[in-house]
């Protein structure tokens, strides 16, 4: 039996995940512009006409591609903040670690989400997954932060801490050490990464806070 007549037996959830990784391996191989459907099929062991009877093109491919892989990292993330202590400190703590740990600084994984974010402004299928991805990322850090403000009673006295906004300026801080550390490993260690992230977190409880505090109208 041929690979295409095995593929076209697969369950319908399996035969995308099979072209995912196709995807996947495309991109970090060739990047965004080098990565055709061409190239996936054969990748995958498949027609060109198959993948067209699934996707209406690269662009949505490759969108789903970034969705599946940015799932994995959320899915990862999660579990460790569940398995913290049940404070915001320690979920924030466990976010740090799981995030320089050695499955998210994978070269490979990288170099996809590079291809991922180089796409970005050029199809509007990709844009819309990385708007996804990017708001569940700041989601997730912003319901921490909301966690580790009422902890901390920072909303007393006729404040209000933007959990979102500093959402925004952690996700800046992650992102930017989690490429500098794919690009130039030797730069600094995960351990290090880790302990920028807390140095952050301990400004923040040291009276950081005030940077994204406001008076409510209350007041």
């Amino acid at each position: 039996m041929n690979q295409e007549a095995r593929f076209s037996r697969m369950e319908p959830e399996l035969r995308k995940a099979n072209l995912i990784e196709a995807t996947l391996v495309c991109l970090k191989r060739h990047g965004f512009q080098g990565a055709s459907i061409r190239k996936i099929s054969a990748e995958a062991g498949v027609s060109v006409g198959l993948i067209s009877h699934h996707y209406s093109g690269k662009d949505e491919l490759v969108a789903e591609a970034y969705m599946a892989i940015t799932g994995r990292v959320m899915t990862l993330l999660r579990d460790a903040m569940e398995q913290a202590a049940p404070t915001g400190r320690e979920r924030l703590s466990a976010f740090f670690r799981a995030s320089f740990c050695a499955e998210l600084l994978d070269p490979q994984l990288i170099d996809a989400w590079l291809a991922f974010w180089g796409a970005v402004k050029t199809a509007e299928a990709i844009n819309q997954a990385h708007e996804h991805s990017y708001g569940e990322y700041r989601a997730i850090l912003g319901k921490v932060l909301r966690e580790l403000a009422q902890e901390e009673g920072w909303e007393e006295g006729g404040e209000h801490f933007d959990a979102d906004l500093a959402a925004i300026s952690l996700s800046a801080l992650l992102d930017g050490l989690w490429l500098e550390s794919g690009l130039n490993p030797g730069t600094f260690t995960p351990e290090q990464g880790i302990q920028i992230c807390e140095a952050w977190v301990d400004g923040l409880q040291a009276g950081g806070r005030q940077r994204f505090c406001v008076q409510t109208s209350s007041c």
